[in-house]
């Protein structure tokens, strides 16, 4: 163990500290002694200190003011000469470092002050009493804080991130970056002595030399570069916890196997990985209560039978051969599990019941080896013979990291959360044979293999063996071979021969492969028999973008999500020192959730909040005379009710735990996410000698955006119920039993908890609640399965909908029969199209789940924070199937098609939820307010009336997630407040989350049909590397008709020749038959691509959709609409109307790599080839095009309109060439600038061999003077000014020049292009010709009925009815199939705008101004565009002049 993590060891470290790899950066030769005198000073000082205290001497102040002094001074030697040029005192930062915080009615000053150059702050300091907690809650003129929590805001409120906050004993550091997590590091003054290196730590990291260093080896700087290892190093956390479940289901399937399978007979996989997650999640409360002295710690039989703390330490004074053999440390544990449930009452050991679902030993009574069905209280418990070192080694995981033991009392809430919600995207498979698990890389997927697998690739032949061991393990081709080739020796043979259960044949079958077999902690290798368990990926919930949210970002949305909310004054706009803050029982009355909870960071930090805000509210209720009880009331000052605690960390638990039980709400896919979220709360909740609180009802698992989020969608049987509309029969009883279920849930919420008997009367209450809504839940499943599974077809969901209520009706008079067939239906309609593998859709009602919430006399959430999940529109449907992307199209998004984001749906779900006067605060991809997402989400919710109040676009995710993000905030009402954009105030944030009204550009007819994705070949078997293709082109001349060079986007970005690098098979869209006569290419298609194409699932069903099973020799997507266009359409048999085989060809094409990337950069190469899919084709081969789309006016338009990963551009043709407003004629100078721009760049290429985004890696340095270079952005000058002249835009300079552009990363953000003056003006100008274009083009029909579609999707035919697909070139859209096509936003969210604007016109004849029609209206500016459009496009209303002059008049 290095130095470093030996002092590591002995800090109390909450927050991402100081990584070793930095450290011994900073410090090569280690940390330097210190100067004996000065230790030895420093000791006598503290002595001296300690015992003043001891003797309670009347001069400890002063003794306290000295030693605090020696430490800073002279230990620190920040003022050794007492001249105070770096130290500054309490008077100097009184008037120099004061802060006003009128928001907590205080002023704040640091005590000292470590200053620089020009007296810049650099460390402030706050001395407290020797008796003060660093952690305690105490008031302090009015503000209710910790000492930590002032300094932390007082660093951000100065600007100094720097914080030391001590009380003589404990040295706080406090690191406090704008925007990122906190870090507390403490070291204590009393161990400075017994161990010196902490001392040498404190001072080296601390003392004066590090302030004036180069400010690179600063303690800030020191903690930038140490951030990139913190995800490292929890990850690193999660792996131990994750090794640590496995080896626990490893024990439980040997006690399994132990028992003849008779222990784990009907438990489910995921039930026991449940099983095993839920222990280990059960060891990390009790260390976290044990440190917080919340348990029995200190008592010594606690301590001697129960304590988890104190038991590692025993089992580790233990040999290896006594822990494998002794296994009463898996009985102590169980034994302390059901003492926290149930409670102890013993004359000589006293523990109240704590219950919580998460120690019940009924949930998992196979961990206690006893029967499903079996009672606790009753049934004997046959413990399992889980050995000692099993135990310790699922202590040593969760307790101890790099050598050190973690502190779980320093351990924030939100990093055990990050830990273990890493763990929610596993569960447990059974094994159908005997399997090996590799020892894999971390890149590896699937690092099992079953040893038939293995003696069939090793049959045929060693290449094909070491293919599939490099495949599953990930490792590389020479690693494979080595360890195949080493002999196994009598060590790893016998424990290879233990690992198989003495079976002697199965060890030498497995011996060759030995060396390869990943080993458990003990060293033997991993052999699972047959229906053994394992754990496995499950649903990765990085699959569907869950990310779990740092606290960095729960705070900030949770604080600006919840003041408007908390706050009477910032919606209406009132200053700041006017906010009021609300009565104790209307904080108490707000209804917060997080619709995909995870687990519960935002909920969480949501509780803190509003707890501190209730607190500040009884405050304020006590001020005024009055009386607050316990249960949170505001009463007479005389009432006789046991009052609050007075100590304000006991107030802080109270707050919480109320609004814990009554404000928040949350849900999840995942019910062990659920478990996790009540984890979470209850370790920020959990008081002394009260039991867990109660959130069963509140915190729920199901699909949030699967469900009736109105009542009367239910009553009426309608996803669109009209407000006076009819009542279904059974609808009175649906309300009645809501009306119940609200009442009881009212007496639920109310109720206080003492003790565990009333934890037991709200589980009564809330199984009473269920018990009533049972049917109605029954009802709402069948009838939303129904429209899941029919919604595509109205006649058939008619018929449907019409027996439904039938059978309502019975199920709500008490036939049993008819409510199991209603559950059976709804559980079948919701399977529709689930993708293989993935668990049955459960839907969530809204109104039924959470009544009180939609009862009339609310109408939904006060707030919604969260992080919805991150999933691109083009992968939904792989992910969730096409059906549950047509149910989001039609019944979240109200008709409006397009590639929009998941998290889309999730923002209009939110906007659904909310009352009005609420809001909401959620997380996003920048993608948000891109292209199809924005359209679908932010466009529609905006006309509707949302207001975005505030909005942090483009921020970089604070952890190593290569993800750029947005934060929306939106208000549903009146807001009369200030908005703010990025921090600053601005009057509009329009749905580009940009400060200007922008129009939103619409696709032009004039560009359909020229730009396409090329094939998607879907089989790695079509793909033929140069040799390949040789072989068989050489083998039969007649294969040139099939075989044909296939280019991908890396050819085009990184090859210097961008020549395709390999070849591939394409039979187009032939028949078999015809296909089959080219023997060489059918042979490798047969062997390489029909196996995977025709994969099947567990139900013997194929797992990739028709009719890519059926017509595997074809391509997954084979472009015919392309290649017909360029003249290759002669190689299909099917062919659109009107097409003429007339021998022409395109000689070549514009092509550009739709993957994402650095630079919208466009080639010109051949047509005589294959495109891949990573490839986009632009038909158009006319020069002059060329050179429009290179210039810097065509690539920030797809900047600005196009979707970005991370910040990297996506240049999808819908959304930045089909909408982008061309020049209407081709230009002869700019075909000649494109001709030139083509042959320089191809010339340096070759020459340098480099690829293009080398190239524009170099064009775009400011330090590159190759004259060549140079050259070419002369050429990039004359080409840009060219275009805009072509426009007619004389007036406008460009202003070439190396510019900071706003939209990419601050480390990579110069490029040398137009000022970003000129790329504002650029952009509004094409936008502007955009509207013209389209406008023009919907007065010539072109667009049909511009009015957006609302259809449902197209009806789904059963399996047994799938026709052979075939080609229908007449109905197929000229731009075929490469993205999919959005609609305008649905008249519903319009309606209202649109009349209002006619009706102005009708009573105002002639031509009105837009600003005259919005004062009368009350239309908002960003409602504006979108409403005027709808009514320019259907001919109601007409326009006449530009920018200010333009004005509307109604066409009669």
């Amino acid at each position: 163990m290095s130095m470093h993590h030996e002092w590591l060891a002995l800090v109390e470290i909450s927050g991402p500290f100081l990584a070793v790899p930095v450290l011994k950066e900073a410090f090569p030769q280690g940390l330097e002694e210190l100067d004996a005198a000065k230790r030895k000073r420093l000791r006598q000082a503290y002595d001296e200190w300690r015992e003043a205290q001891e003797i309670d001497d009347p001069q400890l102040k002063d003794l306290h003011t000295s030693w605090v002094d020696e430490v800073l001074s002279r230990g620190l030697e920040l003022d050794e000469d007492g001249r105070g040029d770096v130290l500054r005192h309490k008077d100097w930062c009184a008037n120099h470092l004061t802060v006003a915080l009128p928001e907590r009615g205080v002023s704040l000053s640091p005590d000292f002050a470590v200053v620089g150059n020009g007296d810049a702050p650099l460390m402030l300091v706050h001395a407290y009493a020797p008796d003060v907690d660093l952690d305690a809650t105490r008031k302090l003129d009015g503000w209710a804080s910790t000492p930590a929590e002032r300094m932390v805001t007082l660093c951000r409120a100065t600007g100094c991130r720097l914080g030391l906050v001590t009380n003589g004993e404990r040295w706080m550091l406090v690191d406090a970056p704008v925007g990122a997590v906190t870090t507390f590091a403490s070291w204590y003054a009393r161990i400075w002595s017994q161990e010196p290196v902490t001392l040498q730590a404190f001072v080296h990291l601390l003392g004066i030399r590090r302030f004036f260093v180069d400010e690179s080896e600063r303690l800030p700087a020191l903690f930038d570069r140490s951030s990139k290892f913190q995800d490292e190093v929890t990850d690193a956390l999660g792996e131990q916890v994750r090794h640590a479940v496995e080896v626990l289901i490893q024990s439980l399937d040997k006690a399994d196997q132990d028992r003849d399978r008779e222990l784990l007979r009907g438990v489910k996989e995921a039930e026991l990985y449940e099983a095993a997650l839920t222990v280990m999640m059960r060891l990390v409360f009790l260390l976290s209560a044990e440190e917080r002295s919340l348990l029995l710690l200190g008592d010594e039989r606690y301590e001697a039978n129960y304590a988890l703390s104190t038991l590692r330490m025993q089992l580790r004074a233990e040999s290896d051969e006594i822990l494998e053999r002794r296994w009463d440390a898996w009985s102590r544990l169980l034994a302390v599990f059901r003492a926290v449930y149930g409670g102890i009452e013993h004359e000589n050991l006293r523990l109240p019941a704590l219950g919580g679902s998460l120690f019940d030993p009924d949930r998992f009574p196979f961990l206690e080896g006893r029967a499903k069905g079996s009672d606790w209280r009753t049934d004997v418990a046959n413990p399992l013979p889980i050995d000692n070192r099993t135990v310790l080694l699922l202590l040593e995981a969760i307790q101890q990291f790099q050598g050190r033991t973690l502190s779980y009392r320093a351990l924030d809430v939100e990093q055990i959360g990050y830990v273990y919600e890493g763990l929610l995207e596993r569960t447990v498979k059974r094994t159908a044979e005997v399997t090996l698990e590799l020892d894999a890389t971390k890149s590896a997927q699937s690092p099992w293999v079953t040893l038939s697998e293995l003696e069939s690739a090793r049959l045929d032949g060693a290449a094909r063996l070491v293919e599939l061991l490099e495949q599953r393990s990930g490792s590389s081709v020479s690693r494979v071979r080595n360890d195949l080739a080493r002999t196994v020796d009598d060590a790893l043979a016998d424990r290879l021969l233990t690992a198989c259960h003495g079976d002697t044949a199965l060890r030498d079958r497995i011996k060759p492969f030995g060396h390869l077999v990943r080993t458990d902690p003990w060293g033997y290798p991993l052999v699972y028999p047959a229906g053994a368990f394992i754990v496995t990926t499950g649903s990765d919930r990085r699959e569907t973008g869950t990310h779990y949210t740092p606290k960095s970002l729960t705070e900030a949305i949770v604080a600006e999500t919840l003041t408007p909310i908390a706050y009477v004054g910032p919606a209406q706009g009132t200053p700041r020192a006017g906010w009021m803050l609300k009565s104790p029982a209307e904080l108490l009355d707000l209804k917060i959730c997080d619709p995909a909870m995870g687990s519960g960071a935002f909920l969480v930090q949501a509780c803190r909040w509003l707890a501190d805000r209730l607190v500040e509210s009884w405050a304020q209720a006590e001020a005024q005379g009055h009386t607050v009880g316990i249960d949170g009331r505001v009463l007479a000052a005389d009432a006789n009710v046991e009052p609050l605690p007075g100590d304000t960390e006991a107030r802080i638990i109270v707050a919480r735990r109320l609004i814990a039980e009554r404000s928040l709400y949350g849900v999840d896919l995942n019910p062990l996410a659920v478990e996790l979220a009540k984890l979470s709360i209850w370790l920020v909740t959990l008081a002394k000698g009260r039991p867990f609180g109660f959130l069963d009802h509140n915190l729920r698992c199901g699909d949030s955006l699967l469900g009736i989020h109105r009542l009367d969608q239910l009553t009426q049987l309608s996803m669109n119920p009209a407000d006076q509309g009819q009542l279904r029969l059974f609808g009175q009883n649906v309300e009645q039993a809501v009306r119940e279920a609200i009442e009881l849930r009212r007496r639920l919420r109310e109720m206080p908890i003492r003790d565990i008997r009333d934890v037991e009367a709200m589980a009564h209450l809330d199984a009473d609640v269920r018990r009533r809504l049972a049917v109605p839940e029954a009802i709402a499943d069948a009838f939303i399965g129904e429209v899941f599974a029919l919604g595509g077809s109205d006649s058939l969901l008619a018929n449907s909908l019409v027996s439904l209520a039938d059978h309502a009706g019975q199920a709500i008079d008490g036939d049993r029969d008819v409510l199991a067939l209603m559950r059976r239906r709804s559980i079948a309609a919701l399977s529709t199209d689930l993708p293989a593998g993935k668990p049955t859709r459960r839907s969530f009602h809204w109104p039924l789940e959470f009544p009180e919430v939609f009862a009339s006399d609310r109408g939904g959430f006060d707030g919604m924070v969260g992080n919805p999940p991150f999933l691109g529109g083009q992968r939904i449907t792989g992910v969730a199937g096409t059906a549950f992307r047509d149910w989001l199209v039609a019944y979240i998004a109200g008709g409006r098609r397009g590639s929009a984001d998941l998290v889309a749906y999730f923002f209009l779900r939110a906007w659904s939820l909310l009352r009005e006067g609420g809001g909401f605060g959620l997380l996003a991809v920048n993608t948000i307010a891109e292209g199809d997402t924005r359209q679908v989400g932010l466009e529609a919710m905006v006309g509707a009336g949302a207001v975005i109040n505030a909005a942090y676009p483009n921020e970089p995710w604070p952890g190593k997630a290569a993800v750029v993000t947005s934060r929306v905030h939106v208000h549903k009402g009146q807001w009369r407040g200030e908005r703010s954009l990025l921090g600053r105030a601005t009057p509009f944030i329009s749905a580009f989350l940009s400060d200007r009204e922008e129009w939103s550009p619409k696709r032009l007819k004039a560009n359909e049909g020229l730009a396409y994705q090329g094939s998607i070949v879907l089989g790695k078997g079509f793909v033929l590397s140069p040799d390949d293709a040789r072989r068989m082109l050489n083998a039969d001349p007649r294969n040139a008709d099939v075989i044909f060079p296939y280019i991908n986007g890396d050819d085009l970005n990184s090859d210097p020749e961008q020549k395709p690098s390999r070849w591939v098979i394409n039979f187009w869209d032939w028949a078999e038959e015809r296909a089959q006569d080219y023997a060489l290419p059918w042979q490798r298609i047969e062997e390489r691509v029909k196996p995977e194409r025709q994969r099947l699932n567990e139900r013997g069903e194929f797992v990739l959709r028709k009719p890519l099973p059926e017509r595997w020799w074809q391509f997954g997507e084979k472009r015919p609409g392309l290649y017909h266009a360029i003249g290759r359409g002669c190689h299909f048999e099917r062919h659109p109307k009107k097409w003429l085989p007339d021998g022409s060809s395109t000689r070549r094409v514009i092509a550009f790599a739709t993957q994402a990337s650095k630079y919208a950069v466009f080639s010109l190469v051949p047509a005589n080839i294959v495109y891949s899919h990573a490839v986009g084709v632009i038909t158009h081969p006319d020069l002059s095009r060329f050179a429009e789309l290179a210039s810097s006016l065509h690539v920030n338009w797809a900047f600005a309109f196009g979707s970005r990963l991370e910040t990297r551009l996506r240049y999808a043709p819908t959304d930045c060439f089909e909408t982008y407003p061309f020049l209407q004629s081709s230009h002869s100078d700019l075909g000649e600038m494109g001709d030139r721009l083509h042959q320089a760049r191809i010339d340096i290429m070759h020459v340098d061999r480099i690829g293009l985004t080398k190239l524009y890696n170099r064009f775009h340095t400011e330090t590159e003077r190759d004259p060549r270079i140079e050259g070419l952005r002369t050429l990039q000058h004359e080409m840009d000014t060219a275009v805009a002249h072509a426009y007619g835009w004389d007036d406008l300079d460009l202003q070439h020049g190396f510019h900071e552009v706003p939209y990419l990363p601050e480390n990579d953000r110069v490029r040398y292009t137009i000022s970003e003056a000129a790329r504002v003006e650029v952009l509004r100008r094409l936008s502007e010709l955009n509207r013209q274009r389209y406008e023009e083009e919907v007065a010539q029909g072109l667009h049909g009925n511009p009015k957006p579609r609302t259809s449902t999707p197209k009806r789904r035919r059963a399996s047994t009815d799938v026709p052979q697909p075939v080609l229908d070139f007449e109905n197929l859209p000229s731009n075929e199939g490469h993205y999919l096509k959005v609609d305008e936003p649905c008249d519903d969210y319009r309606a209202g705008l649109t009349h209002s604007i006619v009706e102005y016109l009708k009573a105002h004849p002639g031509w009105n101004a837009k600003s005259d029609i919005l004062v009368a209206t009350g239309i908002a500016d960003g409602q504006w565009n979108t409403a005027i459009t709808d009514l320019i496009s259907v001919g109601k209303v007409e326009r006449q002049g530009e920018r200010r002059g333009t004005r509307y008049r109604l066409i009669e």
